[in-house]
């Protein structure tokens, strides 16, 4: 089917009117823009490109109407899952557009207000260490505007009923949050070696010995590529703000911060490596030296 681009653009529940409605054949009219990819690789016309609202005549982007994201929890340190298909399907070539970011209401989000992300690389699921209530919030920001759809999810004790899918509300206008409101969780490296905060299809959960205070004594703990693992780090004081870095090559990546619970015991965000190789873990607590683990990773066969 010929794709178009309407410059007049209306958003309704799940279809983007933006020339066509999916099953039935474009209407020709002169404020329509032929953004149909050309068989010779020539370059559209400008307005295929724009954001939302920039077209001529253009109306402002609406997100009112748009639904909500479904949310399915899981319990503590396992996959809780996001269905987005319904807003993917309702914002159509939009949803590939840096608009978007989410906090996932642990501290941790997909994006920032700072690195809005495309909604169509939103990840679908994502592991909260420690059970409670957590508040899940998705923005969108265009033209200097932000809306944003919420939801409060019940995470369970692991191994814990999780309670049912929950979806968001409506979108509503909000205030824009400040740039460091949440520490993005996506992958990390060039070529994507680390995942942070979502889930592989395996989960596994590891136990390190007391942490070093050199890189070289560190201990190990073991893992395989493409395995999503879990480090609980003992001996440390309890109720104290940990902040880790990961090694990738010769850079460190930041691991969002989290609290030390009241045996001592702090359990890592969840990491899944992609290659093969030893990961040192620089763990800060406040007050304190910095103390090291390792994540050695096996592939997988």
């Amino acid at each position: 089917m010929t794709s178009h681009r309407r410059h007049r653009l209306l958003v309704t529940g799940a279809i983007v009117l933006a020339g066509s409605i999916i099953g039935m054949a474009p209407v020709a009219a002169e404020d329509f823009i032929d953004c149909t990819p050309r068989p010779d690789g020539s370059a559209l016309p400008v307005a295929c490109s724009l954001a939302p609202g920039q077209g001529e005549n253009e109306e402002s982007f609406d997100t009112s109407r748009l639904p909500g994201l479904q949310v399915t929890p899981g319990a503590a340190r396992t996959a809780t899952s996001f269905n987005i298909g319904e807003i993917a399907a309702a914002l159509g070539n939009y949803a590939s557009m840096p608009m978007f970011y989410v906090d996932f209401g642990d501290g941790t989000g997909f994006g920032s207000p700072t690195d809005l992300k495309a909604l169509t690389s939103f990840p679908s699921t994502h592991v909260y260490v420690n059970p409670g209530n957590y508040a899940i919030t998705g923005y969108a920001s265009f033209a200097g505007r932000t809306e944003s759809s919420s939801a409060t999810v019940t995470i369970a004790a692991p191994k814990a009923e999780p309670t049912p899918e929950v979806t968001t509300s409506s979108w509503e206008t909000a205030p824009t949050p400040e740039p460091d409101s949440v520490i993005s969780v996506t992958s990390t490296g060039r070529d994507g070696t680390l995942t942070v905060g979502t889930a592989a299809a395996v989960i596994v959960e590891r136990n390190s010995k007391p942490a070093a205070r050199s890189e070289a004594k560190a201990p190990q703990v073991l893992a395989a590529s493409g395995q999503t693992v879990l480090v609980n780090v003992p001996s440390l004081p309890a109720g104290s703000k940990v902040s880790g870095k990961v090694r990738i090559g010769s850079s460190w990546s930041a691991l969002p911060p989290t609290s030390v619970a009241p045996d001592g015991t702090v359990t890592l965000p969840a990491m899944t490596f992609k290659k093969a190789g030893t990961y040192p873990v620089k763990l800060s607590v406040a007050g304190g030296p910095a103390r090291y683990v390792k994540v050695k990773v096996k592939s997988r066969a």
